[in-house]
């Protein structure tokens, strides 16, 4: 039954991508055709991405409004596009999506996730066709996902294939990590092989797909290598397939009957993400998701309350006379907005945005904050991230906050972090040693906005940080990352 089952799903798959591929497909052949008169079908947006870094970035966000491409070609369109690198006839999709966040049933914002290498410099273009009226979205490798649960008692639910959040009604977020599912080990020796692949674009060998056949899993023809950690990670992506497998070097030790240990060969672990699964929070019992809060309180983890200074005391969000929008449900971002319309401080009334993202492949949620009018003066905002183990450390003028530890079990190791831009009024509050929480409080600027990033790396997951010094080094390569995004230049028109 259960290989009938992978079967069934594979064909679905195939089915999909065949039929994505003839649909976006037609957008690149077209672009090379020209009506009578030379009028092009299928009209073209270049830019450039600039990564100005020394740094490797991989899926990064990167998002245009709709006025920002319709002031570089006015008759710009949502109804049919694609997103593609390289140059004709070798052009590559990236998948992409448009939302609608003003929701006014208009999509007004196109997304894309894309890799960089250290200070590369890649040329995008969007391909569309203004003479289309329907709209058609297909959902390939889905990779977010957002939704309401009523009966998780939350206002919200939202995860990458990564991570998970749970949104309460008090404004507090509760992260969940996701196990991965172990397949298969195989001999060390593959990794020259491994290497090798990325780095000189080989095909892998039939000793390498002999070992996942031997496993039931079939690799198609269009398999890529990546490297996550030199000589440590590696991601196997079947692009037919839509699957993707990670490989780590794993190595452990055996003791022997007085007691010493020996430590046995390295193999290459071969393990796969459980992907999107909110629905298994559903059931009570379930093992594959691990939940990251020890307390959850009134933030939990990187979500909000009010802050009165006076009182040096958190004040939850009003549970009655708000309402939740599904902004986003895509395959690459998936988006949650929170509206409390009359929110009551100190008997003034003002107006509560709270707006939440994930991305695919990506362990973070971004949170938008928009208060209509000032706040009255003494209040704040107040986030913040579980205080693991009591240990942890901050950079104000780096805007970020990190703790280091395990999950509530003591089984796997986990480090929560904040980054806030550095350009907010943020404080901190009085701490103490066995405070559960580390709280940052923070000042919407002059238009009563503010954001921040949480993320959580969870070590019984795919994206698992081993030590306390990679987690330090990875917050600190987030924040820099974070603060000098990829430069993006419109570019002009290619000549005919």
């Amino acid at each position: 039954m259960h290989t009938q089952n992978n079967s069934q799903t594979y064909i679905v798959k195939r089915a999909l991508t065949m039929c994505l591929s003839l649909i976006l497909g037609s957008l690149l052949t077209l672009s090379a055709c020209t009506m009578p008169g030379g009028k092009q079908n299928i009209n073209k947006i270049r830019l450039s991405i600039q990564n100005t870094l020394p740094t490797h970035r991989k899926n990064v966000p990167i998002v245009l409004t709709g006025s920002q491409l319709r002031n570089v070609s006015p008759d710009f369109s949502f109804k049919a596009y694609s997103v593609v690198t390289g140059k004709a006839p070798r052009e590559v999709m990236i998948p992409a999506q448009a939302d609608d966040l003003n929701y006014d049933g208009v999509r007004d914002q196109l997304c894309f996730l894309i890799d960089l290498e250290p200070e590369e410099t890649k040329e995008v273009s969007i391909l569309y066709d203004p003479s289309v009226k329907a709209t058609l979205t297909l959902d390939i490798n889905k990779q977010t996902r957002a939704a309401i649960f009523p009966e998780l008692k939350v206002i919200a639910a939202m995860e990458s294939n990564l991570i998970a959040y749970l949104l309460k009604p008090n404004g507090a977020f509760t992260a969940y990590g996701k196990k991965r599912m172990e397949r298969f080990s195989m001999d060390a020796m593959f990794q020259v092989e491994l290497d090798q692949i990325e780095l000189n674009r080989m095909p892998i060998s039939p000793e390498f797909r002999q070992h996942f056949e031997s496993n039931n899993i079939t690799l198609s023809q269009q398999v890529q290598i990546e490297t996550q950690k030199p000589g440590q990670q590696w991601v196997v992506r079947d692009l037919e397939n839509q699957e993707t497998y990670f490989i780590r070097k794993s190595h452990g030790n055996e003791v022997s009957e007085f007691g010493q240990e020996t430590q046995i060969d390295e193999t290459l672990k071969v393990v796969e993400s459980i992907g999107l699964s909110l629905n298994a929070l559903l059931n009570p019992e379930t093992t594959d998701m691990v939940g990251l809060n020890s307390r959850e309180g009134l933030i939990g983890c990187g979500g909000i309350a009010l802050w009165d200074e006076q009182k040096s005391e958190m004040i939850p969000l009003p549970t009655e006379g708000n309402y939740v929008r599904i902004l986003a449900d895509g395959s690459i971002r998936s988006i949650v907005q929170r509206i409390i319309p009359e929110w009551s401080v100190a008997g003034e009334t003002r107006r509560l945005t709270s707006t939440t993202f994930i991305y695919g492949e990506n362990p973070w949620i971004e949170h938008h904050i928009h208060i209509d009018g000032d706040l009255p003066t003494g209040y704040a905002i107040a986030t913040g991230i579980p205080n693991l183990n009591d240990t942890y450390k901050e950079n104000k003028e780096q805007g970020w906050i990190w703790s280091w530890g395990t999950d509530p079990r003591g089984i796997d190791t986990l480090g929560i972090a904040l980054i806030a831009p550095t350009d907010r009024d943020a404080q901190n509050t009085n701490r103490s040693e066995q405070d559960d929480l580390l709280p940052v409080i923070l000042t919407p600027d002059a238009d009563g906005r503010l954001n921040y990033r949480t993320f959580a790396i969870w070590g019984g997951g795919i994206d698992g940080i081993e030590t306390e010094t990679e987690f330090a080094d990875h917050v600190q390569r987030t924040t820099t990352l974070l603060q000098t995004p990829p430069r993006i230049k419109f570019l002009p028109p290619e000549e005919e």
